[in-house]
């Protein structure tokens, strides 16, 4: 059995992660861990039969019996410990955003931190199984995407790597959990609920992921919807080529042909988070325009193929086994 410890347990992506993995067969959780006072309520929400029944203070300096870490904390709490981790024997999956960049200056300026760790940048593989598998198989540190950027670069990906797209101009959508537990006002009930808000327009920090990993001329606004999961981007794409329906939907089923978490749908049938939420699954569907000019729709579970599940994931190919192992591939639909 492969041994996993969590780090940032009692966060929403931390949480998820105990719940994915006590259905994995493969896996036993033997480690819950904090970087700061452990939380006294998780314990409400799982299954301590199975799992460690308390979370325990981490010590980036102990050598502990682990085979994978994977490590749900908010940006800028690795950068401390990462030197210490990477010399460990385990491997270590981040998801965080402090790795995902190969360019620290990037990270610097969306995120309006100094990147302490920037030696570390070229042994971090960059998550996105759908497209950098092999690498993930051989690496021993996975930065996972940021829900956003795993919904919108499958999107877009497709295209970019043919430079098929001249501009794009995409309408982001995402559930309140995309913000983690940090307590802000516009997330309070009161706040949230029966609104629709624009933010960060044009300069939300996962357009760094875009930059490196589908570049093209990109206009972004996310906005936050009043459901706890769920995200659904809608981009409307002006091409640089001629196309018809039958090139791109071809396009789009050989990229994705050998990825057992993402369906390519066309014209009439429409993306919805209901369709994904509670499942590692990605719906991308291509709606022609007209020749020059489409709309590519994808939805996601944030917290699952956004986060959690797209992590687990990539443990799978890291380990060696089949990518779809303790993932659903069903979305709850009640």
């Amino acid at each position: 059995m492969l041994k996993v410890a969590i780090l940032g347990a009692s966060g929403f992506t931390g949480f998820e992660c105990i719940r994915l993995l006590q259905a994995h067969p493969n896996v036993v959780i033997t480690h819950l861990f904090s970087l700061r006072e452990p939380s006294s309520d998780i314990n409400t929400y799982i299954n301590t039969d199975s799992i460690p029944n308390n979370v325990e203070m981490f010590n980036p300096q102990t050598p502990y019996d682990i085979d994978c870490l994977i490590i749900a904390l908010p940006h800028t709490h690795v950068f401390p410990i990462m030197p210490e981790l990477i010399a460990h024997s385990y491997k270590i999956i981040d998801l965080s955003a402090d790795f995902r960049l190969t360019d620290g200056n990037r990270y610097d300026m969306h995120y309006h931190n100094t990147h302490t760790c920037k030696d570390i940048l070229d042994d971090s593989v960059y998550g996105l199984n759908e497209f950098y598998g092999t690498d993930i198989k051989k690496a021993t540190l996975v930065a996972n995407p940021g829900c956003y950027a795993i919904a919108t670069i499958l999107a877009l990906k497709p295209l970019t790597d043919k430079s098929l797209i001249n501009h794009v101009t995409i309408d982001a959508k995402s559930g309140v959990s995309g913000a983690g537990k940090a307590m802000q006002d516009r997330f309070l009930y009161a706040n949230a609920n029966e609104h629709l808000s624009a933010y960060q327009v044009n300069s939300h920090r996962h357009m760094a992921e875009f930059e490196e990993n589908c570049p093209c001329s990109l206009t972004f606004t996310p906005h936050l919807v009043p459901m706890n999961r769920g995200i659904l981007i809608a981009a409307y794409i002006d091409l640089t080529q001629i196309q018809v329906m039958d090139s791109l939907f071809e396009l789009y089923q050989s990229h994705y042909e050998s990825a057992p978490f993402v369906t390519i749908e066309a014209n009439a049938s429409y993306p919805s988070t209901q369709a994904v939420v509670g499942s590692n699954m990605v719906k991308i569907s291509i709606c022609q325009v007209n020749e020059t000019r489409a709309i590519v729709m994808s939805t996601i579970d944030n917290l699952i193929k956004g986060a959690a599940g797209n992590a687990i994931q990539s443990m799978n190919l890291m380990f060696g086994f089949s990518e779809t192992l303790g993932l659903p591939l069903v979305a709850q639909r009640v």
